[in-house]
This record gives C-alpha cells, structure tokens and sequence, in this order.
C-alpha cells in the first residue's frame, strides 16, 4: 500500500463522521457527488462514466433535473476494490462477476492467475533484456576491437589463449556442397530455436566447428559441421555439452566470410613456427555475425585452432 492509500483512508474516515466525531450511520444516507468521488479515489470522471455504463458501478441515485450522479459510502469502498484489481490489470470484465458474487475465494483466484501472469511477464522481459545485453556487449566488443590496431594484417593480431569451458547447445551435421563464405541461417536458427525451446538463454556467440581436416572446409563439397551457442547452463539434453577447456592459438578476421581463409592460413602458418601443432577441431566464433549487423566490413571473427606443444 503506497502513501496515497493512507491519504484515501483518512480521507474516507473524515467523510464517514459528522462534526461532533460520530458515525454517520445513525443518521441520514449520505451520498457524495460524482467530482467528490473522483478526487477522493483518484479516478477520473470520465472512468466513473465509463463504469456506470457498463454497469460495473452505477451511482446510488440521480438528480432528475440534472442527471448528477451521487455515489455512497459503500460504493466508494467497492471503488477502492475495483481501483486495486485495475491495478493488478485484471479485465473488467472479471471485475464485474467478481464485485456481484462478493466471493473472496473467486477474488484470491483471480489475483493468484494475475500474478502469474505477471510473473511470466517479468521472466519475458528479463530474457528479452538479457538478450539485448548480449547483443550490445558484442557490438562494444567488436567496436572497440575496430578501434584497435590488434585488428591490423600482423601477427599482432595472433595470440595464444586458454579457452574457458561453457555449456553450449549444438548441433552436428553433414552439409553437402558447403561453401564457407555462405552463411547457414537455417542451422542458426534452428540452433536459436533450441535456446528458446529448453527455456536456457543465450550467453555467448555462435560458434562454428570444423570436424574436417583444417582448411578442407574451403575445398571439400561435404563438410562435418558443427554449430553452437554458448548458453547459460548446462542441460540434460543430449543436444547439449561444453566447449572449451584447451589452450588455442586464436586469430581475428574482420571484414567479409569469404576471405577468412587467409586468417585461418596465416594463424596456421604462425603456430607451425612457434613450435605448435594442431590438437582438435579448428573453430569460428562469431563475435559480430551477418545476422546482427549487415555490413561485411563491420563482421568480426575469431578463428580458434587447439593446439598443443611439439615434443
């Protein structure tokens, strides 16, 4: 109850008496024109009209002559009870059947079902707004790496990293006649599907798994594909499982998908003379991805090649 409601409350309890402190009970019906009621239950004329038309509230009685209408006591309190279900955002309609049955067990399932509604509300907006966070954490990321020399053709731009472990969602299949510049919007999708389908929430990029021989995802017509997201937990789905764990030397592409295999070259290259070999599946992770921003130029990628030490 907000500080308003007392104000109402006190109020209605000065109406309620005469001077002398006593209840007006024992006196004469007292009635309370329809602009008293108004300012007292924050309502507005205009509402009190629209309730008396469809009969939720009709005044106790009218002025002949003028067709004022004048509301009592009790329906002031029936008011109040509207006001608080209105603001619960129950429909009229059910107010109407709840105010003529005068139930109280039809009243608590009523707000019981409002505020499940509610909070399915709050759960919508928060996944909604957690998503949005993601996407724009992406695009700061990827601006700030725009803005940074390390996305310069140098070896600057090629490190070594320790992968952390997340739970992703997945999917593994055979693509015929891949090409590595074309986008598989039907995979991401699905993929997107999945999060949304197990009730988890997407907490990182897609990434791409190669499970071909590196760099034969750029000549082979079939390729061993997988696609994942990071998401917030792992789930017992068998569609489920972790990424990461490994030491990996990492490259950032920027700019158009075709021409990321020239990344994928050069970052094998430089690995070959560090002493490195390749130790698993060679991987993309779409840090700013054709499905959130349309200019190629904009697009960053960052190749990850696990590795381990030559003996």
């Amino acid at each position: 109850m907000d500080f308003s409601d007392f104000l109402w409350y006190d109020e209605l309890r000065k109406l309620s008496l005469d001077k002398e402190g006593r209840s007006d009970m024992t006196q004469q019906k007292k009635t309370y024109s329809i602009g008293k009621v108004s300012a007292l239950c924050n309502v507005s004329v205009k509402t009190l009209r629209y309730y008396d038309e469809i009969g939720l509230l009709v005044p106790d009685c009218r002025k002949d002559d003028s067709n004022y209408r004048y509301y009592t006591h009790e329906q002031i309190l029936t008011l109040f009870i509207i006001r608080k279900l209105r603001l619960l955002g129950v429909p009229l309609k059910e107010i109407k059947e709840i105010i003529c049955q005068k139930d109280m067990d039809s009243m608590k399932k009523c707000i019981q079902q409002r505020l499940d509604e509610i909070s399915k509300a709050i759960e919508d907006l928060n996944d909604q707004y957690a998503e949005g966070q993601l996407l724009l954490d992406r695009l700061e990321k990827g601006h700030n790496l725009l803005e940074s020399e390390d996305t310069q053709w140098s070896t600057e731009s090629i490190r070594v990293e320790e992968i952390p472990v997340s739970p992703v969602l997945f999917t593994r299949r055979i693509k015929s006649n891949y090409k590595n510049s074309d986008v598989s919007v039907d995979r991401w999708f699905e993929l997107f599907e999945m999060v949304s389908r197990q009730k988890l929430r997407a907490t990182g990029p897609v990434i791409l798994t190669y499970h071909n021989s590196p760099l034969e995802q750029f000549y082979q017509n079939d390729c061993d594909l997988e696609i994942s997201i990071q998401v917030n937990e792992l789930s017992d789905s068998p569609d489920a499982k972790t990424f990461g764990g490994f030491t990996a030397v990492t490259a950032l592409h920027v700019g158009r998908n075709e021409d990321i295999i020239q990344t994928h070259i050069k970052a094998i290259k430089w690995l070959n003379q560090q002493g490195y070999t390749i130790a698993g599946p060679v991987s993309e992770e779409y840090i700013i991805s054709p499905v959130d921003i349309a200019n190629e130029e904009d697009h960053i990628t960052k190749v990850i090649i696990p590795i381990e030490k030559t003996e």
